[in-house]
Protein backbone atom coordinates (compact mmCIF):
# COMPACT_ATOMS: atom_id res chain seq x y z
CA UNK A 1 0.00 0.00 0.00
CA UNK A 2 1.38 3.40 -0.99
CA UNK A 3 0.49 6.65 0.74
CA UNK A 4 1.23 10.31 0.14
CA UNK A 5 2.08 11.77 3.56
CA UNK A 6 1.35 15.50 3.87
CA UNK A 7 1.39 17.97 6.76
CA UNK A 8 1.22 21.65 7.72
CA UNK A 9 -0.68 23.09 4.76
CA UNK A 10 -1.43 26.39 6.54
CA UNK A 11 -3.98 27.78 4.11
CA UNK A 12 -1.74 27.50 1.04
CA UNK A 13 -4.19 26.14 -1.55
CA UNK A 14 -1.85 26.44 -4.58
CA UNK A 15 0.76 24.40 -2.70
CA UNK A 16 -1.77 21.75 -1.70
CA UNK A 17 -2.94 21.47 -5.31
CA UNK A 18 0.66 21.12 -6.54
CA UNK A 19 1.48 18.37 -4.05
CA UNK A 20 -1.74 16.45 -4.72
CA UNK A 21 -1.11 16.70 -8.46
CA UNK A 22 2.42 15.34 -8.05
CA UNK A 23 1.21 12.55 -5.78
CA UNK A 24 -1.44 11.48 -8.26
CA UNK A 25 1.10 11.57 -11.08
CA UNK A 26 2.99 8.95 -9.04
CA UNK A 27 -0.12 6.78 -8.91
CA UNK A 28 -0.90 7.67 -5.29
CA UNK A 29 -4.57 7.78 -4.27
CA UNK A 30 -4.28 7.16 -0.50
CA UNK A 31 -3.25 9.96 1.83
CA UNK A 32 -2.10 10.54 5.40
CA UNK A 33 -2.50 14.16 6.49
CA UNK A 34 -0.94 15.22 9.79
CA UNK A 35 -2.53 18.52 10.83
CA UNK A 36 -2.29 22.33 10.69
CA UNK A 37 -4.47 23.25 7.73
CA UNK A 38 -5.17 26.91 8.50
CA UNK A 39 -3.52 30.12 9.78
CA UNK A 40 -0.83 31.80 7.66
CA UNK A 41 -2.09 31.30 4.09
CA UNK A 42 -5.18 33.08 2.71
CA UNK A 43 -7.16 30.05 1.46
CA UNK A 44 -7.99 27.99 4.57
CA UNK A 45 -11.58 27.26 3.57
CA UNK A 46 -10.56 26.05 0.12
CA UNK A 47 -7.87 23.81 1.65
CA UNK A 48 -10.41 22.23 3.98
CA UNK A 49 -12.85 21.62 1.13
CA UNK A 50 -10.11 19.89 -0.85
CA UNK A 51 -9.13 17.69 2.09
CA UNK A 52 -12.74 16.70 2.66
CA UNK A 53 -12.93 15.49 -0.94
CA UNK A 54 -10.09 12.99 -0.49
CA UNK A 55 -11.74 9.58 -0.63
CA UNK A 56 -9.00 7.45 0.96
CA UNK A 57 -7.37 9.51 3.66
CA UNK A 58 -6.32 9.36 7.29
CA UNK A 59 -6.61 12.95 8.55
CA UNK A 60 -5.92 14.32 12.03
CA UNK A 61 -5.93 17.79 13.56
CA UNK A 62 -2.84 19.82 14.50
CA UNK A 63 -2.13 22.45 17.13
CA UNK A 64 -3.34 25.38 14.99
CA UNK A 65 -6.84 23.93 14.94
CA UNK A 66 -7.15 24.61 18.67
CA UNK A 67 -6.97 28.38 18.09
CA UNK A 68 -10.14 28.14 16.01
CA UNK A 69 -11.81 25.85 18.53
CA UNK A 70 -11.04 28.39 21.26
CA UNK A 71 -12.85 31.12 19.30
CA UNK A 72 -16.00 29.12 18.71
CA UNK A 73 -19.06 30.80 20.27
CA UNK A 74 -16.94 33.69 21.60
CA UNK A 75 -18.19 37.32 21.49
CA UNK A 76 -16.70 38.70 18.28
CA UNK A 77 -17.18 42.29 19.44
CA UNK A 78 -14.25 41.63 21.79
CA UNK A 79 -11.91 40.69 18.93
CA UNK A 80 -10.07 44.01 18.93
CA UNK A 81 -6.44 43.11 19.66
CA UNK A 82 -3.65 42.91 17.10
CA UNK A 83 -1.98 39.63 18.01
CA UNK A 84 -4.95 37.38 17.24
CA UNK A 85 -6.01 39.07 13.99
CA UNK A 86 -4.95 36.07 11.90
CA UNK A 87 -7.10 33.73 14.01
CA UNK A 88 -10.10 36.06 13.79
CA UNK A 89 -9.70 36.34 10.02
CA UNK A 90 -9.51 32.57 9.62
CA UNK A 91 -12.54 31.98 11.82
CA UNK A 92 -14.61 34.44 9.80
CA UNK A 93 -13.47 33.03 6.46
CA UNK A 94 -14.06 29.33 7.05
CA UNK A 95 -17.55 28.02 6.34
CA UNK A 96 -19.54 26.63 9.25
CA UNK A 97 -19.61 23.22 7.57
CA UNK A 98 -15.84 23.11 7.09
CA UNK A 99 -15.18 24.41 10.60
CA UNK A 100 -17.39 21.73 12.14
CA UNK A 101 -15.57 19.09 10.11
CA UNK A 102 -12.18 20.47 11.12
CA UNK A 103 -13.01 20.53 14.82
CA UNK A 104 -14.39 16.99 14.64
CA UNK A 105 -10.96 15.63 13.71
CA UNK A 106 -9.10 13.66 16.38
CA UNK A 107 -5.51 14.54 17.40
CA UNK A 108 -4.11 11.08 16.63
CA UNK A 109 -4.89 7.94 14.67
CA UNK A 110 -3.50 4.42 14.54
CA UNK A 111 -4.06 1.79 11.89
CA UNK A 112 -2.47 -1.42 10.65
CA UNK A 113 -1.40 -2.06 7.07
CA UNK A 114 0.08 -5.43 6.10
CA UNK A 115 0.54 -6.10 9.83
CA UNK A 116 2.63 -2.93 10.28
CA UNK A 117 1.34 -0.53 12.95
CA UNK A 118 1.19 3.06 11.74
CA UNK A 119 0.74 5.96 14.15
CA UNK A 120 -0.25 9.48 13.09
CA UNK A 121 0.01 12.50 15.40
CA UNK A 122 1.01 16.11 14.85
CA UNK A 123 4.16 16.28 16.97
CA UNK A 124 7.09 13.96 17.65
CA UNK A 125 6.67 14.87 21.32
CA UNK A 126 3.37 12.97 21.27
CA UNK A 127 5.38 9.74 20.95
CA UNK A 128 8.50 10.53 22.97
CA UNK A 129 8.53 12.01 26.47
CA UNK A 130 11.52 14.17 27.36
CA UNK A 131 12.54 14.87 23.77
CA UNK A 132 15.56 17.22 23.82
CA UNK A 133 15.54 20.37 21.70
CA UNK A 134 17.66 19.67 18.63
CA UNK A 135 17.94 21.70 15.43
CA UNK A 136 15.48 19.55 13.48
CA UNK A 137 12.73 19.40 16.14
CA UNK A 138 11.79 23.06 15.65
CA UNK A 139 12.22 25.28 12.61
CA UNK A 140 14.15 27.94 14.54
CA UNK A 141 16.93 25.35 14.79
CA UNK A 142 17.44 25.56 11.03
CA UNK A 143 18.24 29.27 11.38
CA UNK A 144 20.63 28.60 14.24
CA UNK A 145 22.46 25.81 12.40
CA UNK A 146 22.58 27.00 8.79
CA UNK A 147 22.16 30.80 9.11
CA UNK A 148 21.48 32.07 5.54
CA UNK A 149 23.11 29.09 3.83
CA UNK A 150 21.05 27.36 1.14
CA UNK A 151 20.33 23.79 2.20
CA UNK A 152 19.84 20.78 -0.06
CA UNK A 153 17.42 17.98 0.85
CA UNK A 154 20.33 15.52 0.84
CA UNK A 155 22.40 17.64 3.23
CA UNK A 156 19.44 18.10 5.55
CA UNK A 157 18.68 14.38 5.74
CA UNK A 158 22.37 13.53 6.23
CA UNK A 159 22.82 16.10 9.02
CA UNK A 160 19.70 14.93 10.85
CA UNK A 161 20.71 11.26 10.66
CA UNK A 162 24.18 12.12 11.97
CA UNK A 163 22.71 14.19 14.81
CA UNK A 164 20.57 11.27 15.94
CA UNK A 165 23.32 8.68 15.60
CA UNK A 166 25.78 10.83 17.59
CA UNK A 167 23.34 11.57 20.44
CA UNK A 168 23.14 8.48 22.63
CA UNK A 169 20.30 9.88 24.75
CA UNK A 170 18.14 10.81 21.76
CA UNK A 171 18.91 7.52 20.03
CA UNK A 172 17.88 5.60 23.14
CA UNK A 173 14.56 7.49 23.29
CA UNK A 174 13.79 6.70 19.67
CA UNK A 175 14.93 3.10 20.01
CA UNK A 176 12.56 2.60 22.95
CA UNK A 177 9.53 3.02 20.68
CA UNK A 178 7.58 -0.10 19.82
CA UNK A 179 8.08 -1.33 16.28
CA UNK A 180 6.00 0.52 13.73
CA UNK A 181 5.76 3.71 11.68
CA UNK A 182 5.48 7.07 13.44
CA UNK A 183 4.22 9.99 11.35
CA UNK A 184 4.18 13.60 12.54
CA UNK A 185 4.70 17.17 11.34
CA UNK A 186 4.78 20.50 13.22
CA UNK A 187 8.45 21.46 12.78
CA UNK A 188 8.07 22.24 9.05
CA UNK A 189 11.25 20.22 8.43
CA UNK A 190 11.21 17.16 6.18
CA UNK A 191 13.14 14.14 7.44
CA UNK A 192 12.88 10.44 8.11
CA UNK A 193 14.85 7.93 10.15
CA UNK A 194 14.93 4.16 10.67
CA UNK A 195 16.29 2.77 13.91
CA UNK A 196 19.22 0.44 13.10
CA UNK A 197 18.34 -3.19 13.72
CA UNK A 198 14.73 -2.44 14.59
CA UNK A 199 11.61 -1.79 12.52
CA UNK A 200 10.94 1.68 13.89
CA UNK A 201 10.43 4.39 11.29
CA UNK A 202 10.04 8.12 11.94
CA UNK A 203 8.53 10.24 9.16
CA UNK A 204 8.12 14.01 9.07
CA UNK A 205 6.92 15.00 5.57
CA UNK A 206 7.76 18.66 6.17
CA UNK A 207 5.36 21.51 5.54
CA UNK A 208 3.43 21.41 2.29
CA UNK A 209 2.32 25.05 2.59
CA UNK A 210 5.03 26.78 4.63
CA UNK A 211 8.37 24.94 4.35
CA UNK A 212 10.94 26.27 6.81
CA UNK A 213 13.81 23.81 6.42
CA UNK A 214 16.05 26.03 4.32
CA UNK A 215 15.33 24.27 1.02
CA UNK A 216 14.06 27.01 -1.29
CA UNK A 217 11.21 26.98 -3.81
CA UNK A 218 10.09 23.41 -3.30
CA UNK A 219 7.17 21.80 -1.47
CA UNK A 220 7.93 18.65 0.53
CA UNK A 221 5.84 15.56 1.04
CA UNK A 222 6.72 11.91 1.59
CA UNK A 223 5.74 8.68 -0.15
CA UNK A 224 5.29 5.75 2.24
CA UNK A 225 5.16 2.25 0.75
CA UNK A 226 4.15 -0.67 2.97
CA UNK A 227 4.50 -3.78 0.84
CA UNK A 228 2.48 -6.98 1.18
CA UNK A 229 5.39 -8.73 2.92
CA UNK A 230 5.61 -5.92 5.51
CA UNK A 231 8.72 -4.24 4.15
CA UNK A 232 8.70 -0.44 4.32
CA UNK A 233 10.21 2.10 1.95
CA UNK A 234 10.22 5.88 2.25
CA UNK A 235 10.72 8.42 -0.53
CA UNK A 236 11.03 12.12 0.25
CA UNK A 237 9.73 14.22 -2.63
CA UNK A 238 10.06 17.93 -3.41
CA UNK A 239 7.69 19.64 -5.83
CA UNK A 240 9.05 22.77 -7.58
CA UNK A 241 7.01 25.82 -6.56
CA UNK A 242 7.37 29.59 -6.77
CA UNK A 243 7.27 30.47 -3.08
CA UNK A 244 8.33 34.06 -3.80
CA UNK A 245 5.44 34.54 -6.21
CA UNK A 246 2.98 32.95 -3.80
CA UNK A 247 4.18 35.22 -1.00
CA UNK A 248 3.55 38.30 -3.13
CA UNK A 249 0.06 37.06 -4.05
CA UNK A 250 -0.95 37.29 -0.39
CA UNK A 251 -0.93 41.09 -0.70
CA UNK A 252 -4.08 40.99 -2.84
CA UNK A 253 -6.15 39.15 -0.20
CA UNK A 254 -8.32 40.32 2.68
CA UNK A 255 -6.05 38.35 5.00
CA UNK A 256 -3.29 40.82 4.18
CA UNK A 257 -5.46 43.85 4.89
CA UNK A 258 -7.04 42.44 8.06
CA UNK A 259 -4.00 40.60 9.49
CA UNK A 260 -1.25 42.70 7.96
CA UNK A 261 1.55 42.07 10.44
CA UNK A 262 1.13 38.31 10.56
CA UNK A 263 0.93 38.18 6.77
CA UNK A 264 4.14 40.19 6.40
CA UNK A 265 6.02 37.87 8.76
CA UNK A 266 4.75 34.81 6.90
CA UNK A 267 5.80 36.36 3.59
CA UNK A 268 9.33 36.69 4.97
CA UNK A 269 9.25 33.02 5.93
CA UNK A 270 8.05 31.95 2.50
CA UNK A 271 10.72 33.96 0.70
CA UNK A 272 13.55 32.65 2.88
CA UNK A 273 12.24 29.14 3.70
CA UNK A 274 13.21 29.92 7.28
CA UNK A 275 11.54 30.61 10.61
CA UNK A 276 10.78 34.23 11.49
CA UNK A 277 7.56 34.10 13.50
CA UNK A 278 8.94 32.79 16.80
CA UNK A 279 11.72 35.39 16.71
CA UNK A 280 9.20 38.14 16.02
CA UNK A 281 6.91 37.02 18.86
CA UNK A 282 9.86 37.09 21.24
CA UNK A 283 10.70 40.60 20.01
CA UNK A 284 7.12 41.81 20.57
CA UNK A 285 7.15 40.52 24.13
CA UNK A 286 10.40 42.36 24.87
CA UNK A 287 9.11 45.50 23.13
CA UNK A 288 5.87 45.48 25.15
CA UNK A 289 7.72 45.05 28.43
CA UNK A 290 10.05 47.86 27.44
CA UNK A 291 7.17 50.32 27.05
CA UNK A 292 5.35 49.05 30.14
CA UNK A 293 2.51 47.43 28.19
CA UNK A 294 1.15 44.45 30.12
CA UNK A 295 -1.96 43.90 27.97
CA UNK A 296 -2.17 40.44 26.39
CA UNK A 297 -3.00 39.59 23.66
CA UNK A 298 -0.99 42.52 22.32
CA UNK A 299 -2.96 45.62 21.33
CA UNK A 300 -3.07 46.71 17.71
CA UNK A 301 -0.80 49.67 18.48
CA UNK A 302 1.86 47.58 20.26
CA UNK A 303 1.64 44.80 17.67
CA UNK A 304 2.08 47.12 14.69
CA UNK A 305 4.74 49.37 16.23
CA UNK A 306 6.77 46.36 17.33
CA UNK A 307 6.59 44.97 13.81
CA UNK A 308 7.87 48.23 12.34
CA UNK A 309 10.92 48.14 14.62
CA UNK A 310 11.55 44.44 14.09
CA UNK A 311 11.14 44.73 10.33
CA UNK A 312 13.67 47.56 10.17
CA UNK A 313 16.16 45.51 12.17
CA UNK A 314 15.71 42.55 9.82
CA UNK A 315 16.16 44.74 6.75
CA UNK A 316 19.29 46.28 8.26
CA UNK A 317 20.76 42.80 8.78
CA UNK A 318 19.97 41.85 5.18
CA UNK A 319 21.60 45.00 3.84
CA UNK A 320 24.69 44.78 6.04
Amino acid sequence: MRYAVISDIHGNKPALDAVLSDARSQGLESFIVAGDYCLSGPWPDQCLSTLRELERAVIIRGNEEYYLEYLKDKDQSQWTDGQMQISYWNYRNISDENLDWLLSLVPSREFSCNEISTHVSHQLDDYITGLPRIFFTHSSGIVERYKDEDVSPEQLQRDIAEAIDQDDFLKSLISSLEEGIYIFGHSHIQWSYKVPGKNVYLINPGSCGLPLDGVRNTLPYTVLDIEDNGSVSIEERRVPFDLMGYAESIKATTQYSEAHVWSEVIMRELKSSREHLSFFLKFVEEYARGIGDEVRPFTVETWENAYKEWSRSQDDKSNA
